[in-house]
């Protein structure tokens, strides 16, 4: 074999070692430092907006004027404060702030025309027999105080419903899509010189659209705070 025939050889064996020393492009490589590049299908999930079911309890299901189907609701928090959303308690009363978790009542479809202001009512054994001033309590011992204010209703992508910058929703009313969670607050003025018992969060129903004191109801959980 003449020289120039070796030569040829010799280079296309080079060529040959070249390619099969390459890497899959296809597959992960490194950043050059030997660490390992982080590919999508090792990229770790962000944790999901917290939904309905996610809090303990059955809840109650309210229903008023112009709704077709049902709200599902949870008292999920509460806490004792001077003000809610830019209202100032009356001298003499603080605020029970109720965080609420609200779901169409039905999972095949959504609610509409949905409005928590002046719907709710909080109620409670006092100690002292009355519900401060002159307002005794019922025939069966509870006092009752109407919420008001109460927000507009709002989807979080996280648990941050304390820290949420609530607005009054007097005027709007909210459509909830199919197994959509959405929260607001509500304040309920108590009389500082009231000292209550556990406090349970009251809705109309269809059973019950008009009475008060037969309104289903549900546990509020333990407010923190001080009055």
């Amino acid at each position: 074999m003449d020289s120039a025939k070796l030569v040829s050889c010799a280079v296309f064996a080079a060529l040959l070692t070249a390619c099969s020393s390459g890497g899959d492009s296809t597959s992960g490589g490194s950043t050059g430092d030997g660490t390992a590049e982080t590919t999508d299908a090792g990229a770790v999930p962000t944790s999901a907006p917290p939904a309905f079911d996610d809090f303990p309890g059955d809840g109650v299901v309210f229903i008023q004027s112009g709704m077709r189907v049902g709200v599902k609701t949870k008292a999920i928090d509460s806490t004792w404060t001077t003000e809610v959303m830019g209202s100032p308690a009356n001298p003499g009363y603080h605020y029970l702030a109720v965080w609420i978790a609200v779901t169409p009542e039905l999972a095949d479809r959504g609610a509409d025309e949905v409005n928590i202001d002046k719907v709710f009512h909080l109620r409670y054994r006092p100690a002292g027999g009355t519900c401060g001033g002159s307002q005794p309590t019922t025939s069966g011992g509870y006092c009752y105080h109407q919420g008001n204010p109460g927000s507009q209703l709002v989807a979080l992508e996280d648990g941050g419903w304390r820290d949420h910058q609530w607005e009054k929703g007097e005027y709007v009313r909210s459509a909830l899509d199919r197994g959509e969670t959405r929260f607001g607050q509500i304040g309920f003025q108590i009389d500082d010189t009231v000292e209550p018992s556990e406090f349970e969060l009251c809705a109309p129903s269809r059973e019950e659209p008009f009475s008060t004191e037969r309104f289903p109801c549900t546990p509020v959980k333990a407010p923190d705070g001080s009055r």
